[in-house]
């Protein structure tokens, strides 16, 4: 097994294991690290562009952060005191 189809394996289980909330959750803090690596980079040949692409990092957190809170508190307060959804005897949900 080449390294090719190891990651291929690993992004498939990856896509079947998680939410979609969670796949955004995972881009945001995916970009917020490539976006700091890039601004480490790009700071030490020019200084303002690697400040500028590091405030678009620090956004990037901000709305992982926002988001795992709003997700947080709209699970806690509204879906848990939803009913589950009843299935009749055909098997479908009603």
């Amino acid at each position: 097994m080449n390294m090719l189809e190891s990651v291929k394996e690993s992004l498939v289980t990856w896509n079947a294991k998680n939410g979609e909330r969670a796949k955004l959750q995972h881009a945001y803090i995916i970009v917020a690290v490539v976006l700091l690596f890039v601004a480490g980079i790009v700071g030490l040949v020019n200084r303002d562009l690697g400040q500028n692409i590091l405030v678009v990092c620090i956004i990037c957190a901000g709305l992982f952060l926002v988001n795992a809170v709003a997700w947080s508190l709209l699970q806690s307060a509204l879906l848990s005191r939803l009913p589950a959804r009843r299935t009749n005897t055909n098997g479908r949900k009603k």
